[in-house]
């Protein structure tokens, strides 16, 4: 509760402001506007209104009035990334990303990163499950390509390598190429030469890929 130099009596070097009117601006953003007595105003929830007992007439320190503003920031960016969360898996990296761009100073933003993956909410391990299985499912492709799709994703290359081989007990790879073989031989006038080229370009390495070619082609 931030109820320090509340009152008449507060000594004029530590009493900034006082609060003019408190203005709620809707369930959906959970924002509590505070107007202060110089003109300007800070953003708050409505769940630090009550607990403060902020009030207008109120007297708060430029010390009280960041501490606040710290707290409301915390809340509503967790809130956020929860929500980003509820839509698919993120990596920290994507996630701070996002926050970034909804303007969230970068040190609350390491604070609520860091709270998320202690609860277990936020886990680049599980983005990367559930990525290489959907990425294998719907675009096939080889050891090489799915490690840099984990390192754009913003996965440093040492834990992309790690993740990618844990995963890796699960992936049959020979299953993988031959299902990346038969999307490419779709079209019937595909050579061996455009076979090879497009499972190289797909990451496969090459024994596998001539392997393949002279066990499935033509056949």
């Amino acid at each position: 509760m931030v109820s320090e130099g509340q009152g008449e009596n507060s000594s004029s070097q530590n009493v900034k402001n006082f609060i003019l009117k408190i203005i709620r601006r809707g369930a959906k953003s959970g924002k509590t506007e505070i107007l202060l007595s110089d003109g300007s105003s800070f953003f708050v929830t409505q769940g630090i209104v009550v607990k403060n007992q902020l009030e207008p007439g109120m007297f708060l320190e430029e010390k009280q009035i960041q501490i606040l503003k710290n707290k409301a920031d915390f809340i509503l960016a967790k809130k956020k990334s929860l929500e980003f969360l509820s839509v698919r898996e993120h990596t920290v990296y994507q996630l701070k990303q996002k926050l970034l761009l909804k303007d969230f100073p970068p040190e609350i933003i390491e604070n609520v990163l860091s709270e998320l993956q202690e609860e277990g909410s936020l886990s680049n391990e599980r983005f990367a499950e559930v990525w290489i299985r959907s990425r294998i499912k719907k675009h096939p492709e080889g050891y090489v390509l799915l490690l840099s799709g984990l390192i754009k994703a913003g996965i440093p290359s040492g834990e992309a390598g790690n993740l990618l081989n844990l995963n890796m007990e699960n992936i049959d790879f020979e299953e993988v190429l031959i299902s990346a073989a038969e999307k490419i031989m779709r079209n019937n006038s595909i050579t061996k030469e455009k076979l090879f080229r497009r499972l190289g370009a797909r990451g496969f390495d090459i024994s596998s890929i001539i392997k393949f070619i002279e066990n499935h082609y033509d056949k």
